[in-house]
């Protein structure tokens, strides 16, 4: 053993930066994050929870959770040795309610962060980080793709959300239409780029159109409109707000002209015209355009007619109750995208991996799955480790529910860093 240590550190002493390379890399391949829970009990609300995977796990490798105290050094609040190479893991830690007023425009770390450490030495760190920018940060690598070619994060029922400071009983019908728990404009500071927008009419209220969740009226679509415009005032990102599903009021042709009226008006200074190459248009194409906000329609009649929206995000459905069979419907659809040609897709619509269970009207009766936020934390872990390890290759827009319990927008950035460096 002696004899292969000295061999081994001659080795190293005479090919220094090969080792070094080994080593950079194995720090690179390491992934860490931080996510937090949807769960809401009287207990516990936001609890942080530590995602991980090395190949090269080694005895005695500890992972540990620190808090930032200003005008202090950093307080370790939880550790563990991970004992498997890649996991996740629950801290019994609850992060502090951060209200979307206190969230910036410029990339920030929220006060904690994990470390992976070897021999006291810190190999790996990341943070519970906002991502308000990293589009415009990269546009000289994205500017020549097109949507379908890039690795999209998005929520799903974009406005169905309630953002709680303190846990909160819910009923029946608040745990099956509530899916974010952060309002559109943090959605899009954490990084999210894709809106998905049920949108119900109602001709009798002071606000006629509504964000919905089904039948259900969450929220004002003015709020969400809104939203996304202080967004676009304050950054350089590009934002899809695709319209699907009309669950109530629109039975008549006029009424969806009514609506993309109300979207014009309110969007005037803000949407792309459609193009003529639709959707081939190029990233670096809407940037020129400098206006950076894509309206996708999901009804054909109006899209042919109006020029104010593009043809709709394909949204792809599982319509599943367990991971397996949301595991089965995701590796089909990505398999098929790997098949994906330009002759197939010529007009290279982007399509949505809608990354959710999908409760029946007898789960919801029996509240058999226990509600959308238990379902999201099921999923949340494997989507983020299944689009790591197995489809970000292929992954274009990506939603999920509660889109803090997931790291799909670390891992969307990272590997659209490493698409443009041909990985």
């Amino acid at each position: 053993m002696l004899r292969f240590a000295v061999v081994l550190s001659l080795i190293c002493g005479v090919f220094a930066i090969d080792c070094e390379e080994h080593d950079r890399n194995e720090t690179e391949e390491i992934q860490l994050g931080i996510v937090i829970s949807p769960i809401m009990t009287a207990q516990m609300i936001r609890e942080i929870g530590i995602y991980w995977k090395n190949s090269k796990l080694r005895n005695g490798d500890t992972i540990g959770l620190y808090e930032d105290h200003p005008g202090a050094a950093t307080l370790l609040v939880f550790e563990f040795r991970p004992d498997v190479t890649h996991g996740f893991k629950k801290t019994g830690i609850s992060a502090d309610f951060i209200p979307t007023a206190n969230l910036t425009f410029e990339e920030t770390c929220l006060k904690y962060h994990v470390n992976f450490v070897r021999n006291n030495t810190i190999i790996k760190s990341n943070c519970l980080s906002t991502h308000p920018t990293w589009m415009a940060q990269r546009k000289s690598s994205l500017e020549k793709l097109r949507m379908r070619e890039i690795f999209l994060p998005g929520t799903h029922d974009s406005a169905a959300y309630a953002k709680h400071e303190g846990s909160q009983f819910s009923l029946i019908v608040d745990k099956y239409t509530i899916t974010q728990d952060e309002d559109v404009l943090a959605q899009l500071i954490y990084g999210a780029r894709y809106l998905d927008i049920r949108v119900g009419r109602y001709p009798n209220h002071q606000h006629e159109f509504w964000g919905n969740h089904g039948p259900f009226r969450i929220v004002p679509l003015k709020f969400v409109i809104d939203a996304v415009k202080t967004f676009l005032d304050n950054t350089d990102e590009i934002v899809i707000f695709d319209v699907q599903e009309f669950p109530t009021g629109f039975k008549s042709m006029a009424a969806h002209n009514q609506l993309v009226d109300y979207l014009e008006k309110q969007f005037a200074d803000y949407f792309m015209r459609r193009p003529t190459g639709l959707w081939k248009t190029s990233l670096g194409e809407i940037w020129a355009s400098r206006k950076r906000l894509i309206i996708g329609y999901d009804y054909n009649s109006i899209v042919t007619k109006r020029t104010s929206v593009w043809p709709q995000v394909a949204q792809q459905w599982g319509n599943v109750q367990t991971i397996d069979a949301l595991y089965r419907h995701l590796n089909k659809i990505e398999r098929l995208a790997s098949e994906d040609t330009l002759t197939s897709n010529p007009q290279s619509q982007p399509r949505a991996a809608m990354a959710q269970l999908t409760p029946t009207t007898v789960d919801v009766i029996f509240n058999r799955l226990g509600g959308l936020r238990k379902m999201a934390e099921n999923v949340d872990i494997n989507v983020t480790e299944w689009y790591n390890e197995e489809w970000q290759h292929t992954a274009n827009v990506v939603a999920v529910d509660f889109i803090k319990a997931t790291g799909i927008v670390e891992t969307a950035i990272e590997w659209n860093d490493k698409r443009a460096a041909g990985c």
